[in-house]
């Protein structure tokens, strides 16, 4: 089993030529878990740093030919896992893929790290083409409204338009869930331009409480590396797994090393702030106080707030003040370790697949 790794197209994901990485770091989640004073679960990310790379691993004999394939936006790279049941030949699965960013050359090597989609679409704003600043004035009137949608219809909606509706804006990303019914609505004021990142909007709707589990997840189809847009029900806001993997950890051995447990307390209550000023501001509190009152031993009070000057409807600010209870109510265990992905059962089974 190994790594393979390949310089992609970004615009139309296809495969360019295989690479070879030295060595590298990945991570990826499916939304992030991270253990902090204030815990949200925001959107799926997958990163990829450490990538160094001699010159003589670049598949190109003359440097304006090593520039073309390393270009930072124009070019990603994939990182693909194959295992002992794949043919010699085989691409392998994709784990991460990202752009190339910011890259620094010296006379033996050049260094780099992936920037995700994710973190492209940090760069794309929802506003659609040719109104902003169009209205009377030079101002911006244009509004962008869902409604009677899922949260990850309404989340999908405004990913498609961040990039297939934009010029330069496509990326090989299959926008599932168009147009599937629910009972949520959106509006998106194109004069808050500040708060309408792609990203950002994603992360409100992540974070709203039930909000739905999204991520980007890369997929081999044919020569082509794209990206399926995966994103968890209203009705199950979790991303469904095809594979279970069950893990052990000992004294005396198991498939989890290196095992530790970190534990952090409960926030019981949210004040949370929306649009409006001074006496007029919106104002929500969220709070769930079975812990630090009743017949157990109780825990002591612990506050904090939240602010959103985007949200400026009542039942909007209560969900996302809902989300951030949710999130932080109940005490946090959170186990880490370490296990090898080559692992393999007594008959060559991948106990891991990847």
């Amino acid at each position: 089993m190994a790594w393979r790794a390949y310089i992609v197209d970004t615009i139309s994901g296809r495969i360019m030529c295989p690479i070879d990485l030295p060595n590298f770091s990945w991570s990826v989640s499916v939304a992030d878990s991270s253990l902090s004073t204030t815990r949200s679960k925001g959107v799926g990310k997958d990163e990829t740093s450490g990538l160094k790379l001699p010159w003589a691993a670049i598949p190109a004999a003359a440097p304006g030919e090593r520039c073309r394939l390393l270009a930072p936006d124009r070019r990603s790279v994939v990182l693909c896992w194959t295992s002992p049941l794949d043919p010699e030949e085989a691409i392998g699965v994709p784990i991460v893929c990202g752009l190339i960013g910011q890259r620094k050359d010296g006379p033996l090597d050049t260094d780099f790290s992936l920037t995700s989609l994710y973190g492209l679409l940090g760069d794309r704003y929802l506003v659609r083409e040719g109104v902003y600043g169009a209205a009377a004035g030079s101002t911006s009137s244009d509004v962008i409204s869902w409604s009677n949608l899922s949260l990850r219809a309404i989340a999908a909606e405004a990913g498609w338009l961040c990039t297939n509706a934009k010029p330069g804006g496509g990326l090989p990303i299959d926008w599932h869930y168009r147009g599937e019914k629910g009972s949520h609505q959106r509006e998106y004021d194109s004069w808050d331009i500040q708060n309408l990142k792609c990203s950002d909007v994603w992360d409100k709707i992540a974070n709203v409480d039930n909000g739905p589990d999204l991520q980007l997840r890369p997929k081999l189809s044919g020569d082509t590396i794209r990206f399926d847009f995966i994103a968890g029900s209203d009705a199950d806001p979790n991303i469904a797994q095809d594979t279970i993997i069950e893990l052990s950890s000992s004294p005396y051995g198991g498939t989890l090393e290196n095992m530790t447990i970190d534990h952090l307390g409960a926030v019981s209550r949210v004040y949370a702030s929306g649009s409006g000023a001074d006496k007029a501001q919106l104002c929500h509190l969220s709070e769930d106080l079975s812990l630090v009152s009743g017949d157990h031993e109780p825990f002591p009070l612990r506050e904090m707030t939240y602010s959103d000057t985007d949200a400026a409807d009542a039942g909007l600010l209560r969900q996302h003040a809902d989300g951030v209870l949710a999130a932080n109510r109940a005490p946090l265990m959170q186990i880490k370790g370490e296990l090898h992905a080559n692992d393999m059962s007594a008959d060559g089974t991948p106990l891991h697949p990847l």
